[in-house]
């Protein structure tokens, strides 16, 4: 889904130079789905099953991008890259999932 959203968008951009349409204004990430601070009371409480999992990115910015994010306890916002890590660990690795759960903990 990602990748058909950043070929629409190149698509798009491609042909704006050609018919030299004007330029939309450029999206800017929302200051309030910033990582590291904590979800907007509008979005709600989450379920408690979507707690520490991966979502989509709920930042439009970020939509033609490959991240994802992570919710913590305390409804603080991690964003990670949806890039394979070191060439070969995927998103949904067992071993990376135990990381990001090791690094939204938070402690006491």
């Amino acid at each position: 889904a990602i990748e058909q959203r950043m070929a629409e968008a190149e698509a798009l951009r491609i042909k704006r130079q050609q018919v030299e349409m004007p330029e939309e204004e450029e999206v800017k990430p929302s200051s309030d789905l910033e990582a590291g601070k904590n979800l907007p009371l509008i979005y709600g409480d989450p379920p408690p099953e979507l707690i520490g999992t991966p979502l989509e990115d709920l930042d439009p910015f970020y939509k033609d991008k490959k991240t994802f994010i992570v919710l913590n306890k305390g409804k603080s916002i991690f964003r990670f890259s949806a890039t394979p890590a070191l060439y070969m660990l995927g998103p949904f690795h067992p071993i990376r999932r135990g990381a990001i759960k090791v690094l939204i903990h938070s402690y006491p």
